[in-house]
């Protein structure tokens, strides 16, 4: 399988909270690529309130702090959609932006 497919796949485990895909993706060499806009794993998981997929993803040194072409960090995905948790697992972790930057 190429990076670029791995690349998709891990953004899909992402998206469904797949925590065992995104483990053996990232085993597996799977890049931390963004869809086209800009969207990296962190950012899905955390729009869609995976609580244990973003710590996997935190713990693999994700960049908490990436922004989507729309200016969008993970710690903006995930108040907006309301997944208090999620939050604050971000800020444990260090996030730091606002979430109006």
């Amino acid at each position: 399988m190429s990076l670029v497919d791995l690349g998709k796949k891990l953004l899909e485990a992402a998206r469904a909270g797949q925590d065992d895909e995104v483990r053996i993706l990232m085993a597996n060499g799977a890049p931390f690529t963004t869809d086209w806009l800009g969207t990296s794993p962190l950012h899905l998981a955390a729009q869609y309130g995976h609580y244990s997929t973003t710590e996997v993803l935190l713990r693999a040194g994700v960049s908490r702090d990436a922004r989507t072409k729309v200016d969008r960090t993970p710690l903006h995905m995930a108040a907006s959609e309301g997944h208090a948790s999620i939050v604050e697992v971000l800020l444990k972790h260090g996030q730091k932006r606002l979430l109006f930057s």
